[in-house]
């Protein structure tokens, strides 16, 4: 026997990730609440958001990496300019 539509909406209100849904689906909880055809449809379709949610999370990680290597190119780079215009600088003046 399936859910009635007060069981389905209490069980995604219960949901942890509510407030993921709730932005993935661009709906209110509100929405929720008085649609129970949306309770329904985000209970069929939880894993597959579950497994996008997990995905995300992690690669947070790898992407925090990537930023931090890039943002030490990003400063290498940056010095490096600095001295090359330093070097301009004083070169243009003693002609």
């Amino acid at each position: 026997m399936g859910l009635s539509e007060t069981e389905a909406i209490q069980k995604v209100l219960a949901c942890s990730n509510l407030k993921v849904y709730c932005d993935y689906y661009s709906i209110t909880v509100d929405d929720i609440k008085h649609q129970p055809q949306l309770a329904f449809y985000i209970l069929k379709h939880r894993n597959s958001l579950e497994q996008l949610i997990a995905g995300y999370s992690e690669m947070e990680s790898i992407n925090q990496d990537i930023c931090t290597e890039f943002q030490r190119c990003e400063q290498e780079c940056q010095s490096m300019i600095r001295e090359l215009v330093k070097d301009r600088g004083s070169n243009e003046f003693k002609n």
